[in-house]
This record gives structure tokens, sequence and C-alpha cells, in this order.
């Protein structure tokens, strides 16, 4: 939709052009008018708008000034000038300050009224194509720059990240939600071909940098917040990354220093990751019902030995640690929201409220309801 300000220091004209031009036809709508240009500053200054349509004649601040001075203060807001015939020269300094089209207001009952905002329109529309091609293309460059292919099809792949970006974000999350899922698996850290492979698919998708930065600050937090009770040392990640090869550094380093804390340089890797892997289960399915039986399957160790190297790792038997971890959970959520103590319940994986309600006085020495009204008033 195009937003349309009016000014003309006659309210009939204004009234005029409002009720008379097929806005709707063109995608556009009036959301305000103005009798000189002052008042229309003022507008602009605490308004969106899309187009202007000005008078050139007015009190207080002519048309003249008040384009020059929107030039200035904003200068992509398409202009357009309302004006009689014999004010060509005024129509011309208005044209050479940027206006894109003007209409002659003796002319307005006989006017071609579409042609008019038909050719008003798709000046604006070609105007934000080229725009954000250039836009697109500057940034795809600085990509290309990144990803250390500068040369290499740069404006091909400007065109596409262009497509890709009219059509929604949710175009880029859907083609990087494989990679997503493998960099929040952790595999990568346990092993080396893995890692590799996922680097070499990051690489391949070729994402807009600031796109790639938010994926692997998710993963960052994603390791603090599952493994914290495993490493006692955060991983950070650097405000910006200036190449790939920095990117390519960070993971290897991130690998490296999370086997390090893990233990997993002393203990058998795969061991070790199918522990971490069974952590990850615990945090990501936290409101399903879960088994040490079923879990040691799922990260292909035998019942009795996943519950003595989880035991090892960890600290606390799989029952200790998932009880703790929910019960986590159920904290967070008295606290920081105001749902029911069943919804809490249920969404911690007790479907029992009164057995939720008796763990968690076991845990922490009073009910949840009491929990919640003891930390508020603190």
């Amino acid at each position: 939709m195009i937003d349309v300000l009016i000014v003309d220091d006659d309210q009939l004209v204004r009234k005029g052009l409002m009720l008379a031009m097929p806005w709707d036809r063109f995608e556009m709508r009036i959301v305000g008018e103005a009798g000189n240009g002052e008042k229309a500053l003022e507008f602009l200054s605490e308004n969106h708008v899309d187009l202007l349509i000005t008078d050139l004649a007015m009190p207080v601040m002519s048309g003249i000034e008040l384009i020059r001075t929107s030039r200035k203060l904003y200068p992509d807001l398409p202009i357009a000038v309302l004006t009689l015939h014999q004010d060509f020269e005024y129509i011309q300094e208005a044209l050479r300050l940027g206006a894109i089209d003007y209409i002659a207001k003796v002319q307005l009952e006989k006017e071609r009224f579409e042609e008019v905002l038909g050719r008003i329109h798709d000046r604006i529309h070609a105007d934000r194509r080229k725009r954000f091609n250039d836009e697109a293309t500057m940034e795809s460059g600085k990509d290309a720059l990144f990803y250390g292919e500068q040369g290499k099809e740069t404006q091909s792949f400007g065109e596409s990240r262009c497509e890709r970006e009219l059509l929604g974000s949710s175009v880029v999350e859907a083609s990087d939600v494989s990679v997503k899922d493998k960099l929040h698996s952790f595999r990568w850290v346990h092993e080396e071909s893995y890692m590799l492979e996922l680097l070499d698919d990051l690489k391949t998708l070729r994402l807009p940098v600031p796109r790639l930065m938010q994926l692997l600050y998710g993963v960052t937090e994603d390791w603090n917040r599952t493994f914290k009770n495993i490493v006692s040392t955060e991983m950070t990640i650097p405000v910006h990354f200036a190449s790939w090869n920095d990117v390519v550094e960070w993971m290897l380093n991130f690998r490296a220093e999370a086997l390090r804390l893990s233990g997993g340089q002393y203990l058998r890797k795969e061991v070790t990751s199918s522990i971490m892997t069974a952590v990850k289960i615990v945090h990501d399915e936290l409101q399903n019902p879960l088994f040490a039986s079923d879990v040691s399957k799922r990260v292909n160790l035998s019942r009795s030995y996943f519950n003595q190297c989880f035991k090892e790792m960890m600290g606390y038997s799989f029952n200790e640690y998932l009880r703790k971890i929910r019960i986590d959970k159920a904290k967070d959520y008295l606290i920081q929201t105001a749902k029911p103590i069943v919804w809490i319940a249920e969404h911690t994986g007790y479907a029992d409220e009164k057995y939720f309600s008796r763990i968690f006085r076991e845990q922490v020495g009073m009910l949840p309801s009491e929990y919640r009204n003891t930390t508020r008033r603190g």
C-alpha cells in the first residue's frame, strides 16, 4: 500500500482530490492532509508517508521550499506536484528538485485520473525495485567477499538473494533449516567428518552474513543452556566475523574447547557423544515422557552402561538429572509467566498436577504456588 499525504492551502482542492481520485485501484490511501509546507513537514516527522502530493503556491512555506526540504530530510520520498498551467517555471524547478510527476489543477475535472495515478504508481514501484536491487547487489557483493568468492557471479547471486527477500524471510529460513538442525544436534562436536560436511553445507548455502551470525549465535546460546551442568565455562562468539575463514577457525576452536571441557579427550568419543546427545534429548523433549531405557536405545548404549556413564559424566543419574531439569524449568515458568499450575505441570512432563506439586515441594521445599508468591514478593 502507498500512503499519501496531500498538501494544498485550498481545502476544497484537497477534499476534491481525496474524493475524486481512484486511490484504491492503485494501492494508494490518503493518510493525511496539510494546508502549508510547515504543517506537511510536521506530519512527515511523525508519520510514515510513501507519496507526497503538494501544491506549489502556498503561504507560510511554498511547495518549492517544501520539496527542497523534503528531499534533504527524506531523499527517497516520491513527490508529485499540484499546479496551474501558468506555473510552468515552477514545474521545471520542482522536476529539477526531484518531483516525479505533476497534476494540473485546472484539468482536475477532465483529467484522466487513472492515467495520472497509474503513471505515479508505476514510477514509485520502479524506483523501489531499483533501490532494492541496488541494495541487494551491494549486500551480495559484501557476502561474496566474505566467502572469498569475489568476482564469481556476484550479480547473479544478488538477483537470487533479491528474489528470496521479495518472497519473504521464510524462504531463507526454509532453505537453511537442515543446516540449522545439524548445528543444534552438536554431532559435529564429536565427529570431525560431520563437522567438515557441515562447514561445506554452510558455505554452499552462502547465507547473508547477518543470517549466518544469527545461526551461530543461536547455537552458542543453545550449547550454554543445555550443557551448563557439564561444563563450567560458557562458549562465546565474536561480535562479527571478517571472513569465512574466521568462521571455520571459530568452529574448530569451539569443537576443541567443547571436547576439553566435557572430558571428551579422556573418554571414548562415542560414549561422550552419546551422553551429550541424551542431555540434548532431555532439554528438547522435556514435556514428553522420558525413560532411561528408551533414551539409552536412542543413543546406542545398553541401559546399564548408559546409566553408569551418565552418572559418571553428569554427576546425577538419568532420572535425577531429568527431575532437576524439569523442576528448574518449572521455576522459570512460575517466575516468568502467569500460566496455571496445571499448564506448567503438563509442559514439564507431569501429567498429574498433584504429583508435580509433591515432587516440586520435595525438591524446593514449598509448593509451586508458594514459590511463585515468594519470588514475586521478593
